[in-house]
């Protein structure tokens, strides 16, 4: 029997994230995941500003943006007249402390990156080995495994169950997946070459006799994701093939020089909404689809799954480093919340898109889909134990996310982005002041080990290590500073503390 801190069961892209954060803070783990290979299933499709930040500390950024597309279009048609086309895709406001709008990637795609990454920290996914038994004890949790070469046996000292809405981790540990199946919402998905239609955009045709039918090209790819839905009268919808889509392709768009070839993924998907009674039981802890389900309206289940194991990732290399365990119970506390909301949001916009279709404003409905809130900027831990509660009216609090911004580096003079001081495994001391530097006051720091400190001054003259210049006080007012504070920033970028200097 092999032994090891982590076990991640489930390599998409909440078991990746996890991993990758582990690997970099040093955390012996192991990734297993039940399939023999790596889907190639395009599932989810949208990586929101958010979780962007987060692929950005990770390291895979600039593969993102590479293999990705931003401000994609949306054409709309009535039969094989065109009505409008148009970015709907929410972009949040414009802010220099916002460095990402979404981005459209196929959940394959997104995977392979997470996996080179991986790699390349020097970890990799162990295919085809199923989890059947978990049995804990106070300091363990044994896994038993079921793979091609015979059943083996892992002992962790922590098992993260990342293996989806149908989790086998979930049902050994008991953990209850309360929620709603919504049988009137059904779709018809697929993966399906397309030859005819412009690459640009998406194309949508929506009318209240016949409902929805989404045609989106996947970026860095030749494939299409076919969407329809289901006739909400329809008790008994067939299984999708490709005559299917060509004979509901038909129906919606008359476009005859336009061919549906290739059907590869194929799936009837109903939506159900769902949520774990907790995230924990004992070493057990859920992560992404395992713990909650999501309509798909906002492109949130994919966003919520990699904040998760952000979240969860430091938590644990802390505790395995010492801390105490107790840290672990504000995980359930901080991320649970957050799962709730996004489930009631997304529930909600569903259904508005349906109403709206079935009156004929569908595309006004669409439109309606993404917000500041589906981005993800939004989500703050301002009720955590871990967060100092701010005094004071500023808009930037304890609690919330911490705002990028440029900063000229005093010491060579080039331009910095404050995430680029925030990168990695450490917690961040960011001093503001406007010429006058911070005084401390001798007394240890509660974290287990020292914050990285950095100076951000509107002093144009200032020197020293780990001094950074603000000329024209943009980071000051991306963190709403007006007059000398500081902020304790988390390793998961969440402000924990906003004091006066």
């Amino acid at each position: 029997m092999t032994s090891i801190d982590v076990l991640i069961v489930g390599a998409g892209p909440t078991g990746l994230t996890l991993a990758i954060d582990l690997a970099r803070r040093g955390v012996g783990f192991r990734i297993v995941e039940r399939a023999p290979a790596a889907s190639t299933a395009s599932r989810a499709k949208t990586i929101q500003p958010r979780a962007l930040e987060v692929l950005d500390d990770l390291g895979v950024i600039d593969r993102v943006l590479e293999f990705g597309a931003v401000h994609v279009p949306t054409r709309h048609y009535d039969r094989d007249r065109v009505i409008s086309e148009a970015v709907e895709a929410a972009v949040g406001k414009p802010d220099p402390g916002v460095p990402y709008a979404p981005v459209w990637l196929s959940q394959p795609l997104i995977e392979q990156i997470l996996r080179e990454r991986l790699t390349e920290l020097g970890g990799e996914v162990e295919w085809g080995a199923a989890v059947t038994v978990l049995a804990q004890s106070a300091d363990t949790v044994e896994a038993t495994l079921s793979t091609a070469r015979g059943t083996r046996r892992v002992r962790a000292r922590y098992v993260i169950g990342c293996d989806g809405g149908r989790s086998v981790v979930r049902e050994q540990v008991d953990i209850t997946l309360d929620g709603t199946s919504y049988g009137d919402h059904r779709w018809w998905l697929g993966d399906v070459r397309i030859t005819g239609l412009d690459r640009h955009c998406q194309h949508v045709w929506m009318s209240p006799e016949r409902g929805i039918l989404s045609l989106f090209p996947l970026p860095s790819t030749e494939v299409w994701q076919f969407q329809a839905s289901v006739p909400a009268d329809d008790p008994h919808p067939v299984a999708p093939t490709l005559d299917l889509f060509r004979r509901l392709f038909a129906e919606h768009a008359g476009l005859p020089e336009v061919s549906i070839d290739d059907a590869g993924w194929l799936s009837l998907y109903r939506i159900n909404v769902c949520l774990a009674d907790r995230y924990r039981a004992g070493r057990v802890f859920l992560a992404g689809d395992a713990a909650h389900i999501h309509s798909p309206a906002g492109g949130q289940g994919m966003n919520t799954g990699i904040q998760d194991a952000y979240n969860l990732g430091w938590k644990l290399a802390t505790v395995l480093g010492g801390a105490d365990e107790t840290l672990l119970d504000t995980y359930q506390l901080e991320r649970r919340p957050i799962a709730r909301a996004v489930l009631d949001d997304s529930t909600s916009r569903m259904h508005a898109l349906m109403r709206s279709t079935h009156a004929g404003e569908g595309a006004s409905a669409i439109r309606g889909l993404t917000d500041d809130f589906t981005t993800g900027l939004t989500i703050a831990y301002p009720d955590s134990p871990l967060t100092s509660p701010s005094s004071g009216d500023a808009q930037v609090r304890a609690g919330d996310r911490a705002p990028d911004a440029v900063v000229l580096d005093a010491s060579t003079g080039r331009e910095v982005r404050v995430f680029d001081l925030l990168r990695g495994a450490h917690w961040t001391l960011l001093s503001f002041d406007h010429a006058t530097p911070l005084r401390r006051n001798g007394s240890q720091s509660p974290l287990a080990t020292a914050p990285k400190t950095i100076r951000i001054t509107t002093d144009i003259t200032a020197t020293g290590p780990g001094t950074m210049i603000d000329p024209g006080g943009r980071a000051h007012h991306n963190y709403d500073i007006t007059g000398d504070a500081t902020m304790l920033i988390r390793p998961d970028g969440y402000i924990a503390a906003r004091t006066a200097a």
